[in-house]
């Protein structure tokens, strides 16, 4: 039965029961919006919203990030495929916070903000700015652990590789010469004198 609905609908039923409970709490969350003060607002604000991150937002943050791959050097075993992720993921979630708090960070909603709550939006761009620099320094600490690893890790000879030729390793108070590595493989055998081959 799984087979069968994986091979027509693509995916595990799992999938299609996510993307049902995902419409019906959008459609809840709808129907409660429209039951508000202001319900025509809010759907403009949503279309406006949802136009301003596919034609500007979108390009913007696609721009930026490939102009960081390209400059972070991924030739470097420290930092290899997934290095970028390490100044990505924070930057991401520091854009997050200032697109969904945005109005309170930059102190555009006081008024109705003061009005609904008693409170000033005094606190929220030094909130802002303490977790983005919490992630980041976090994500800087993560960084150095890996490279210091994969610094380790290339400096150590792998297991059972001699060491090169013309160094020495101490041995006591003397020093011996490193032994060259000769693959192990079946000798030749001599060949024999012609006479004995006549014989």
């Amino acid at each position: 039965m799984t087979g069968w609905w994986r091979r027509t609908y693509g995916a595990h039923p799992l999938h299609l029961l996510s993307l049902l409970a995902c419409f019906a709490l959008a459609g809840y969350a709808a129907l409660q919006a429209s039951r508000g003060p202001l319900p025509l607002r809010m759907a403009v604000w949503f279309i406006g919203a949802v136009i301003a991150h596919d034609l500007v937002l979108f390009p913007l943050y696609a721009l930026a990030d490939r102009s960081l791959t390209r400059l972070l050097p991924h030739r470097r075993p420290v930092l290899g495929a997934g290095g970028v992720n390490y100044v990505r993921v924070p930057a991401l979630l520091s854009g997050l916070l200032l697109l969904v708090f945005f109005p309170l960070i930059l102190r555009r909603s006081e008024p109705a903000y003061g009005a609904a709550s008693g409170l000033n939006e005094a606190p929220y761009l030094a909130r802002w700015l303490l977790l983005s620099g919490a992630g980041f320094a976090v994500s800087a600490v993560l960084f150095a652990v890996r490279a210091g690893r994969s610094r380790r890790a290339g400096d150590e000879p792998a297991r059972g590789e001699p060491e090169p030729a013309g160094r020495s390793r101490a041995v006591g108070s003397r020093s011996e010469p490193a032994v060259r590595y000769v693959p192990a493989g079946p000798r030749p055998r001599p060949e024999r004198p012609e006479r004995d081959r006549d014989g």
